[in-house]
């Protein structure tokens, strides 16, 4: 499913089954040869250097197309790239590729090889995205798991029971003791992040503050 502004929802997502198996399709067109790679990526930083490495096995191709989409909802990101393709006809069919299959984390690359023949924008739209799709189609995917890493700070005072609920509910990635106060970094299911702030607030009587919420799809 995707809201309104085209971003994904948790619920609908998938994600490559592989994490750093890339997946190849290619596709020739009027003696053009599209080939499009695929990856799952965990930021911009890992899509950089998989944009390098295709670019690097593929030496010489005019055209290295380009989208990725990373995470989900409000704090989904997208980007795409013509590469000096007409505008449109080669980056956001590429990114419908990933938003109608509904997959995030992930990157698709598609390189290609100019045959002598002029295919028309409406041409170039139809081979990148249908070449993408190839490759979506070739990688294994599952459904993506939403945890949510809340950070927040107690009294010292009620550090015990805190820390006793927490650990009962998800796993506590980093604790700091304090002279006056203890904060916690807790790692939940992303359906229950509500009851844990509502725990916490409940078991110190509202004296909790809750600092940072970072929902992460994986």
């Amino acid at each position: 499913m995707r809201d309104q502004d085209g971003s994904t929802t948790e619920s609908a997502v998938s994600v490559l089954a592989a994490v750093g198996t890339t997946y190849v399709e290619s596709l020739t067109v009027k003696r053009s040869r599209f080939v499009a790679t695929v990856t799952s990526i965990g930021s911009e930083s890992d899509f950089r250097g998989f944009l390098d490495a295709v670019r690097g096995e593929h030496h010489g191709v005019h055209h290295a197309c380009w989208a990725f989409s990373l995470g989900t909802g409000a704090r989904q990101v997208t980007r795409s790239s013509d590469d000096g393709e007409p505008t449109g006809t080669a980056g956001p069919p590429i990114l419908a590729a990933l938003q109608t299959r509904h997959v995030t984390n992930a990157a698709i690359v598609v390189v290609r090889y100019y045959g002598g023949i002029q295919l028309g924008t409406g041409g170039l739209v139809r081979a990148y995205g249908s070449v993408a799709r190839a490759a979506l189609d070739g990688a294994p995917l599952r459904a993506a798991k939403s945890t949510s890493r809340v950070r927040f700070s107690v009294p010292i005072a009620d550090a015990g029971r805190i820390e006793q609920a927490v650990h009962a509910m998800g796993a506590v990635r980093a604790s700091d003791y304090r002279v006056h106060s203890v904060s916690f970094l807790v790692e939940v299911d992303a359906s229950d992040e509500e009851t844990l702030c509502d725990r916490v607030m409940s078991l110190t009587s509202g004296a909790a503050s809750i600092v940072d919420v970072d929902r992460v799809v994986a």
